[in-house]
């Protein structure tokens, strides 16, 4: 049974609509967000497409190295397998969904098209034949038949809209292989269409790969017994709800941060961030605090900090990871407000 079909019998709890009215008032800062950021949102969508690229493959499983994937992402090379191929229709893709997602249209087509372009080189990329004869292809055209009209109608609200058919669209399994895949970036479609910009600054990828127990869980409980109308939604609800929630957190964060740096050499910046960090971190930990700043930048502030003996590397590699070898008290450290001080 369709979701979108059974709209009007969606109750929803007091914590869903707490989390909307949350993530809508956040949505209202976007524009001065942009102030903020100005020419180096470029910078910063450039680093999530990069992010996207590395745990999207993360999620699907593929068996690429992480300084392969890097370099995958960043640079045009020859791919040595289909695997690598498939990163590359990716990258492809990732740039055209960030350009090009204001028009896109809720269409069998244009979906049609996302699937072929990224999954061609893994398998068979045609519809797979309905159960009980009727057309996937069918069923596909009418559910975003029936979204266009629910949208052009504002008759419902658009975020649970957008997640509601990622699900339908995820049971329908129109395609011979890899519907969920195809179907978590029709969502991110959907959702940066809709204005949420927190995918600009942070990864949707990201947050489902460290969350990806709880994505299991409510995509379980999204599709038990889906056909026969009695499968849970609240469950995918809540948890994207939760993403863009999070998501907003980060996104202040790195503005703030941003803004903040103006005033800073960057590399001061960065080490300042450095001291407020665990004992143990990564590369990846500062990049989630100023997205903005270069490798060359964050790679030079760590090889200050370790001849002067305050961090030493523990491995090498993306996943490599940091560890302070002097009591942060011993530090002087200049202070900014962060998003808990506030609250």
């Amino acid at each position: 049974m369709s979701f979108i079909k059974s709209l009007d019998k969606l109750i929803l709890p007091n914590d869903i609509i707490i989390n909307l009215s949350k993530i809508y008032f956040s949505k209202g800062r976007q524009n001065y967000h942009e102030s903020i950021i100005k020419s180096d949102i470029n910078v910063i969508i450039n680093q999530t497409i990069e992010k996207d690229i590395f745990y999207f493959t993360k999620i699907i499983g593929f068996k690429i190295s992480e300084n392969r994937l890097k370099i995958l992402s960043n640079k045009n090379i020859i791919p040595k397998n289909k695997q690598e191929k498939t990163v590359l229709n990716l990258k492809k893709t990732f740039k055209n969904i960030f350009m090009n997602y204001k028009s896109f249209e809720f269409t069998t087509n244009e979906y049609q098209s996302i699937h072929k372009v990224v999954f061609h080189d893994l398998g068979k990329v045609g519809f797979k034949k309905s159960i009980n004869g009727r057309s996937k292809r069918l069923i596909l055209d009418e559910t975003f038949e029936q979204v266009s009209r629910l949208y052009e109608n504002d008759k419902y609200e658009k975020l649970l809209l957008s997640i509601l058919t990622f699900i339908d669209v995820y049971n329908i399994k129109a395609f011979s292989e890899y519907n969920e895949f195809s179907s978590l970036l029709l969502l991110q479609l959907f959702l940066m269409k809709l204005g949420f910009k927190n995918f600009h600054y942070t990864s949707i990828f990201e947050y489902i790969y460290f969350n990806i127990n709880d994505y299991r869980i409510a995509i379980a409980a999204s599709t038990f017994n889906y056909e026969e109308g009695i499968s849970q939604p609240l469950y995918i609800i809540r948890f994207f709800l939760k993403a863009l929630t999070k998501t907003s957190l980060e996104m202040e964060q790195i503005v703030r941060n941003h803004d903040f740096d103006k005033g800073l050499n960057k590399s001061y910046s960065i080490e300042n961030t450095i001291y407020k960090l665990s004992q143990v971190f990564t590369k990846e930990d500062i990049r989630k605090k100023h997205p903005y700043v270069s490798d060359s930048t964050i790679n030079r502030t760590l090889n200050r900090l370790k001849d002067k003996k305050i961090i030493r590397p523990l491995g090498k590699g993306r996943s490599a990871r940091w560890i302070k070898i002097k009591s942060p008290e011993k530090f002087q450290i200049n202070e900014q407000l962060t998003l808990e001080d506030l609250f």
